[in-house]
């Protein structure tokens, strides 16, 4: 009887994941409705390194509200993965709490570094810029992380590859926007003192301690 009960609570619980990966997939959708070529310009998007300028919101680019659904995607599959990533290392409640801490971490820093550059450097065309950057790396990753977290409701937490894909999508897109806005910030002829002050203060500073506390983690 026990036992019917904890298969049951499982099916429950991948009912409920299903519908959340189901949302983001209505995101993408209405987003592909608002721009057909929507998909392809996030992926022209996230790689391209030329000034942000030429992604200007007009009839043949990314509309604001299709971006708005790009990134509601986003913020929804990026919460159902690290979700997902946390409970093949714990029990449901801690798996959601301590997901809940990081994405709210994540994205409020990610949020606030770009008003902090503008106190660093008082360079509003830079915060700007970054900004669009934000945008575009966030547009395209939500695709990659619902592709993920349905590959993880198929194949189960317990699948390794996928918690290593996990990590490595994490920091190999951290690795790229850094090099965007560090390509971004160059362009806008910010002096060298402030660009060393912008990338080791808000970019690389917050990824070592990230990965220190991933270390932490797994060494535990």
């Amino acid at each position: 009887m026990q036992s019917f009960e904890l298969i049951e609570r499982s099916s429950q619980m991948n009912s409920y994941l299903l519908i959340v990966s189901l949302l983001s997939l209505t995101f993408v959708a209405y987003a592909r409705l608002s721009t057909p070529d929507a998909l392809s310009l996030s992926w022209k998007r996230f790689w391209k390194l030329s000034r942000t300028e030429s992604f200007g919101f007009d009839d043949e680019k990314i509309r604001p509200a299709t971006q708005s659904l790009f990134l509601g995607n986003f913020l929804t599959s990026f919460c159902l993965s690290t979700y997902l990533f946390f409970l093949s290392y714990f029990e449901r409640l801690e798996a959601l709490f301590l997901a809940g801490i990081f994405v709210f971490g994540f994205i409020l820093f990610q949020l606030l570094n770009f008003r902090i550059a503008l106190f660093l450097t008082d360079n509003l065309k830079l915060v700007a810029v970054i900004s669009e950057i934000n945008k575009q790396v966030w547009s395209f990753l939500g695709l990659i992380y619902l592709a993920l977290s349905f590959l993880w409701l198929i194949y189960g937490q317990a699948n390794e590859m996928l918690k290593w894909l996990f990590i490595g999508l994490f920091f190999a897109a951290y690795v790229w926007r850094l090099i965007k806005s560090w390509r971004a910030s160059v362009q806008a002829n910010l002096e060298w003192y402030y660009l060393i002050l912008y990338l080791c203060t808000l970019e690389i500073l917050p990824i070592l301690f990230v990965w220190h506390w991933f270390s932490g983690e797994y060494n535990n």
